[in-house]
């Protein structure tokens, strides 16, 4: 196959993968209703735990973990070209935060990520995991834990064994993740300088 035609393949493959957002889907099925007009607004785990229940949240989290592990895994037995795993990655995370069959809303992208890492650049996951467990000695505040982990995580790329490509990849799939999660970050920021101004 062509190369630039395995890129595109690999691309559409993984980011159609990734539209499958669990939370949207589990939350039509039980309560017939949007879970992006409720709770946070997200189509991610956290948000389906909060409605749904910890037994289905933890449902969600497998699933979009799921769909980037299998991405990875596809993009590697049926490509040749070692380039294809890194778009795979970068694709599914985007497929799942951007869904085109649900209005490009779709969840932060953590799990999907997660999932791809795993089994393509797990280093960089496992760098990701350890500041983010540590960090919750400083702050409570998931988001804040969450932008320090995916800082860290890339502050780690270039320590690790990785072709330029793959590194590219990595620090996408890092960027995309601290982007999804400015808000929340942002909006506590704001609710402290609120609360400080009325004393």
């Amino acid at each position: 196959m062509d190369r630039a035609l395995e890129l595109a393949f690999g691309i559409a493959l993984s980011y159609a993968i990734g539209t499958w957002v669990a939370g949207y889907y589990l939350t039509r099925w039980r309560i017939g209703k949007d879970i992006r007009e409720l709770g946070s607004g997200s189509a991610g785990a956290r948000n389906t735990a909060r409605l749904l229940g910890r037994s289905l949240g933890l449902v969600a989290f497998a699933w979009d973990f799921s769909k980037g592990t299998l991405a990875v895994l596809l993009a590697t037995t049926l490509f040749a070209d070692g380039l294809v795993p890194g778009i795979a990655a970068v694709a599914v995370v985007l497929g799942h935060i951007w869904p085109a069959q649900l209005g490009f809303r779709g969840g932060k992208g953590v799990a999907p990520a997660a999932g791809a890492l795993i089994v393509w650049q797990p280093p960089v996951l496992a760098a990701v995991a350890v500041v983010y467990v540590l960090s919750a000695i400083v702050t409570r505040s998931v988001e804040r834990r969450a932008l320090t982990a995916f800082g860290a995580g890339v502050g780690s790329i270039p320590f690790l064994d990785m072709q330029p490509y793959e590194s590219a990849a990595c620090a996408a799939i890092l960027a995309l993740l601290i982007w999804t999660h400015r808000d929340g970050f942002l909006s506590q920021k704001n609710n402290v300088i609120k609360a400080e101004a009325t004393k």
